[in-house]
């Protein structure tokens, strides 16, 4: 992919110094006059409007001289400055605005080749940066969602294997899961799919908004509870849509009321 063109603004008050820049520029591939000023105030006008990417200044003009629009462009923090002058007694203040170059009139066209190029590496160095700013304000803003992101990542599906293929298991379809020796069982539409799992690494891993621990080998879907039901004993019961019931362990009834009243 070819690099985008050099965008230049011209700024001289002499109409044959700008012509002759043109027809200089004329030998030099990839760059694009995007305007001309004639005076430093126009300078700044266009510079701020047009956007240039380098800016062929003069000195000597009305207005606003060439350092007094160079100041402008610094501030702005705008394009880069390559100063054409008819006189080099002014080269060490040009430098000190952080000119890319300093070319004296009549220009040598390889002069102007050489200060366009350092033009070029200028501006690539600061699309660099720039990427790189943006790279890091892209990355502090994922950390930033990570940090605010409440509590856990919790496990939003399963993937059973089941008759030599597997099946994707949402969580929150599931009705209820109970542990069965080294595994557990998970009822979901209808069926129900062993899946090697303990059921403390569960509790590591599901929402518990999603599943509700009820006993230690059983959890129920939120969602799916009906009801919960005390007996004439205090034990209690946690009702399903589908009309199942699970028991509800002493060790975690406490904790099923709290979660049902805060939920009522």
């Amino acid at each position: 992919m070819p690099a985008e063109p050099l965008r230049l603004l011209l700024a001289d008050d002499e109409p044959l110094a700008l012509r002759r820049m043109k027809l200089a520029l004329q030998g030099i591939p990839n760059i694009e006059i995007v305007g001309s000023a004639s005076d430093g105030a126009q300078a700044i006008s266009f510079m701020r409007n047009l956007k240039p990417d380098v800016v062929l200044l003069d000195i000597r003009m009305p207005l606003a001289d060439g350092f007094e629009v160079a100041n402008a462009v610094k501030e702005s923090g705008g394009p880069a400055v390559i100063f054409v002058s008819a006189f080099d007694s002014y080269a060490l203040q040009a430098f000190e605005t952080s000119a890319v170059d300093y070319l004296v009139k009549p220009v040598e066209f390889e002069r102007l080749a050489s200060a366009l190029d350092r033009a070029r590496e200028r501006r690539a160095a600061k699309d660099a940066g720039r990427r790189a700013e943006e790279l890091a304000a892209v990355l502090e803003a994922l950390k930033r969602e990570s940090d605010e992101r409440d509590g856990p990542r919790y496990e939003k599906e399963f993937w059973i294997r089941d008759r030599g293929r597997f099946l994707r298991v949402p969580v929150a379809d599931v009705e209820r899961i109970e542990a069965e020796r080294d595994y557990v069982r998970l009822y979901w539409e209808g069926r129900t799919l062993l899946h090697r799992e303990t059921m403390s690494h569960l509790e590591e891993k599901l929402d518990p908004n999603v599943m509700l621990r009820v006993h230690r080998s059983a959890f129920v879907n939120w969602k799916r509870l009906k009801a919960v039901r005390r007996d004439a004993n205090g034990r209690l019961t946690a009702v399903l849509d589908s009309g199942d019931e699970v028991a509800v362990s002493r060790a975690y009834a406490q904790r099923v009321m709290t979660e049902m009243k805060s939920r009522a």
